[in-house]
């Protein structure tokens, strides 16, 4: 708990390997660390608090080592929750994400190497934030994002011109080892 209040308040405490933000909690003070903590030692025996952010969330997908058009995350909920992920209607996914074109090739150039500097390949996630300064912070890369109609994967995929059977076709050939035209 020490090295956690360590990170300034307010924080985010997070289980490591769970997804969908689940079992994640937005800290504003010392007396809420045990109780965030237990929430998330409910998913994962690995926690990690990391420094809030306030800004504008965005989503970039990366298959075969190439960046896709990134999405911008818009919700009311305090941040992108599971609820704002899989029920509520209020949350808004804009792709294009409103960015100068330039800003965002340097961006999703640094999701690419994020991606890979974590040892990830194939096809996976990056989030990020930029603060209110226009500063990235890298929130997270996601090795198994979702894959369903409504997931941010095929999102961005339809927004580059691929398809879902062919987005499909294309994470199987990174999963299997292939190059796309083998």
């Amino acid at each position: 708990m020490e090295k956690a209040a360590g990170v300034g308040f307010p924080l985010m405490m997070k289980p490591i390997c769970e997804g969908s933000s689940i079992g994640m909690s937005k800290v504003e003070s010392e007396d809420q660390l045990g109780s965030a903590w237990e929430v998330a030692r409910q998913y994962d025996s690995q926690i990690l608090a990391e420094r809030w952010i306030v800004g504008e969330e965005y989503t970039t997908t990366i298959l075969q080592g190439e960046a896709m058009p990134m999405i911008r995350l818009e919700t009311p909920h305090l941040f992108y929750d599971y609820q704002a992920k899989y029920s509520a209607t209020s949350t808004r996914y804009h792709c294009p994400c409103g960015l100068e074109q330039a800003e965002e090739k340097s961006l999703q150039a640094l999701c690419v190497e994020a991606f890979e500097a974590v040892g990830a390949s194939g096809w996976g996630r990056v989030d990020l934030m930029l603060d209110e300064q226009h500063r990235p912070w890298l929130i997270e890369v996601n090795t198994v994002p979702g894959m369903t109609d409504h997931s941010l994967v095929p999102m961005s995929a339809k927004v580059a011109g691929i398809d879902f059977e062919e987005l499909v076709v294309r994470v199987l050939s990174t999963s299997l080892g292939r190059d796309e035209h083998e």
